[in-house]
């Protein structure tokens, strides 16, 4: 684990220092992911900022909520900016003593030219800890050929689910390292841990996002940042269609409280107690075929209702 003596001292709570923090909405390789439990009082990061992309919606929503309550200021990242508008109300109608930034921005563009004018935004704050959530999956488990939306939604997963947390960590990372000191927070997802039937696009995307975090571990292992990857598996949130919730399956509010316990403490976390043990039984119990078997019917089940 890298960095955990600095981070738990970011840690502990300052009660003056009330930083921003970057969300980017929605979201292993080796091994299992760790968990951690250990409550977070506040991250002091001089006057930096923490932003959230894609936080009008599911786990970038509740980790915007989650840190709001906590202190933080925070730094809404999504496309439509009337429901920024209403997030960032009722985040202040809950906690008046923060300050809620907004900046709409439509992340299916696969221009990097097309990011100037949030990296500019993002050029005026100091961001202290950015979480890449943002992300997006198909309507329904389909065979690569037949996803429903075509090409273009095919197209549209790959673009957000790996050029935001890729140009942004880039960006901001830049930003970070004079100060030597930041968060940067991937969320991907368990999916990206074994071949997943029926959602290829979805899985490898997500597969991406945890080679590069844990590549820039090892990039930036000597400097005082700390670079996360959150993997969780089933979340009841609009994007996964699940509305039930139980001990396997977290509501959005439930998951990113315990996800937030873990940063700084762990490198890579499933960010849930009973996800770790779901990843961990499927990865040291099921053989490749065995699981592919099992996706593919849990696919197939989740299609057929959808339609």
């Amino acid at each position: 684990m890298q960095h955990a003596n600095g981070c738990v001292q970011l840690a502990q709570a300052c009660e003056h220092s009330k930083p921003y923090i970057a969300f980017h909405g929605t979201s292993c390789c080796g091994g299992s992911p760790n968990i951690v439990y250990a409550k977070i009082q506040g991250v002091k990061l001089f006057t930096s900022i923490t932003v959230v992309t894609g936080a009008t919606d599911g786990i970038g929503k509740a980790y915007a909520y989650e840190l709001a309550g906590k202190g933080f200021n925070v730094y809404l990242i999504s496309r439509t900016q009337s429901k920024l508008e209403e997030v960032q109300h009722d985040i202040l109608q809950k906690f008046n003593k923060i300050s809620v930034k907004t900046f709409a921005f439509d992340f299916c563009v696969g221009s990097v030219d097309s990011y100037s004018s949030l990296l500019n935004a993002l050029n005026e704050v100091d961001v202290g800890v950015l979480v890449n959530n943002v992300g997006m999956s198909y309507e329904y488990p389909e065979a690569l050929h037949d996803v429903d939306g075509g090409v273009q939604r095919i197209g549209a997963i790959t673009v957000i689910n790996t050029l935001p947390p890729t140009v942004l960590s880039a960006h901001i990372i830049k930003q970070m390292l004079p100060r030597n000191k930041g968060v940067v927070i991937n969320v991907a997802s368990a999916a990206a841990y074994n071949h997943m039937a029926l959602w290829a696009v979805y899985s490898a995307t997500k597969k991406y996002v945890v080679w590069l975090t844990e590549i820039l571990r090892m990039e930036y292992a000597d400097t005082g940042l700390t670079i996360q990857t959150v993997c969780p598996m089933m979340v009841a949130t609009k994007m996964s269609k699940v509305r039930r919730t139980s001990f396997f399956t977290p509501n959005a509010e439930i998951f990113a409280a315990s996800a937030i316990r873990s940063i700084g403490l762990v490198d890579e976390t499933t960010g849930f107690l009973s996800h770790q043990i779901q990843v961990t039984k499927i990865n040291s119990k099921l053989p490749i075929s065995l699981f592919y078997m099992a996706t593919r019917k849990a696919a197939l089940k989740k299609k057929a209702k959808a339609q």
